[in-house]
């Protein structure tokens, strides 16, 4: 084999001794520059997986949170039209009481008027019967001056003028 090596011009001393550099090479390079090399790779891999992981976790809680938001504003919505609803039946219930309240202060002062309108009546029928008693002791005065005929006829006569006088005025 050295006889192969000398007539291809290959020192086989200098070959041998180059195949020992290389593996003292490589064995340093593996474990200085491989080796860490590897285990910074390794925590960037780690690093980026968590990464993902956190993503994903952060989405499920965006979803998550979407999904809180969405149903309180649901129950927002649903308070909002209860209270609503119970402001406008609290609006119709005042509303009513005011009405009814009106109604019976109208009905009050209506019925005060027909009193004081019927009390006016009666003020107005005394001093009516007050002005017929003495126009009939007028007109009884005149008429027993008079002819018993002409007494009926002027008596109904002047009673018929004297109420439509007094309905006039």
């Amino acid at each position: 084999m050295g006889e192969l090596f000398g007539q291809l011009g290959i020192n086989w001393k200098l070959l041998l001794s180059q195949g020992v550099n290389f593996f003292i090479v490589l064995g340093v390079l593996t474990f200085f520059v491989w080796r860490p090399l590897l285990a910074v790779m390794q925590k960037r891999r780690e690093k980026i997986e968590q990464g993902l992981e956190d993503a994903k976790s952060a989405h499920s809680e965006l979803e998550r949170a979407d999904e809180m938001v969405a149903g309180r504003i649901t129950e927002a919505d649903r308070d909002a039209v209860a209270i609503i609803q119970k402001a406008e039946k609290t609006a119709q219930e005042k509303s009513a009481g005011i009405v009814k309240t009106a109604e019976q202060k109208a009905e009050e002062v209506m019925l005060e008027a027909k009193r004081v309108a019927e009390q006016r009546e009666q003020e107005e029928f005394k001093r009516f019967a007050a002005g017929a008693g003495s126009l009939l002791r007028q007109a009884l005065a005149k008429a027993v001056a008079e002819d018993p005929q002409k007494i009926d006829e002027k008596l109904v006569g002047d009673a018929v003028a004297f109420i439509k006088k007094r309905h006039v005025s």
